[in-house]
C-alpha cells in the first residue's frame, strides 16, 4: 500500500486522501497532526476507519470533522494539540 509522509509538527486535512465510497466514515473529514519529533509514514489513501486507528497507534493525532464543524477551527484545534504534545 502507498504511504504518505506526515512531517514532524505538521497538521493537515486528510480530505483528499479519503476514498469516500469505500471508507464510509461517520464524519465528513479528518484532520491529522504529527506531535512526534520524527516524520511518520502512514498508509494512504484511507479506505476505512481502521486505517485511522492505525494512525493513532503510530502516535498521530486524529480529529474527525463533523458536518457542522468549521475546517479552520478544527485545524487550529489540532495545531494546538500538536504544539502541546510535541515530543
Amino acid at each position: 500500500m502507498p504511504k504518505i509522509v506526515i512531517e514532524s509538527g505538521k497538521v493537515f486535512n486528510m480530505g483528499g486522501f479519503i476514498i469516500e465510497r469505500k471508507a464510509n466514515l461517520p464524519y465528513v473529514d479528518v484532520i491529522v497532526g504529527n506531535p512526534m519529533r520524527e516524520d511518520i509514514k502512514a498508509p494512504a489513501p484511507v479506505y476505512n476507519k481502521e486505517q485511522l486507528e492505525e494512525y493513532k497507534r503510530l502516535g498521530l493525532i486524529v480529529e474527525p470533522l463533523q458536518e457542522n464543524e468549521g475546517l479552520e477551527e478544527a485545524i487550529e484545534k489540532v495545531k494546538q494539540k500538536v504544539k502541546e504534545q510535541i515530543k
